[in-house]
């Protein structure tokens, strides 16, 4: 790498620390797709879990004493609602298979679990960097 140019470095002792919860969020958020009645509230809910992730990442870090860039916190979000996103998406896929009687899912696949995927790291991404923002003084509140 030249000079001058920050490295990035992947956080994965914080990432490990800060997945548990949004995690076992995501998997329960997936879940619910076996009552079947909740439809587009589970959409919201995977959104605000996926935002979630980033918040919880970011609060694990301040609270450390380590002063990231908004660049490294939202990669890092990225990386964490990606995470979410997959946990999510599968458990929703086993549980609407699990509904349906094994019919995989009336329609889901790979293609919706990617989606999933790049979904959650959006999220994460700008929870994680709209958190860091407002905690770091970058947003006025008054």
């Amino acid at each position: 790498m030249q000079s001058g140019q920050p490295q990035f470095k992947l956080d994965t002792a914080n990432l490990i620390k800060a997945g548990t919860i949004p995690v076992i969020a995501a998997a329960i958020a997936g879940a619910l797709w076996l009552l079947g009645f909740l439809g587009g509230l589970l959409g919201i809910l995977f959104w605000v879990v996926a935002a979630f992730a980033g918040y919880w990442y970011v609060n694990l870090v301040l609270k450390s004493g380590a002063k990231p860039s908004i660049i490294e916190v939202a990669i890092h979000g990225a990386i964490l609602g990606a995470v979410v996103g997959l946990v999510y998406a599968i458990v929703a896929w086993i549980a609407i298979s699990i509904r349906f009687s094994g019919l995989l899912g009336l329609g889901w696949g790979f293609g919706d679990v990617i989606s999933q995927l790049v979904s959650g790291a959006i999220g994460g991404a700008v929870g994680a960097a709209g958190w860091y923002a407002y905690k770091s003084g970058m947003i006025k509140t008054s």
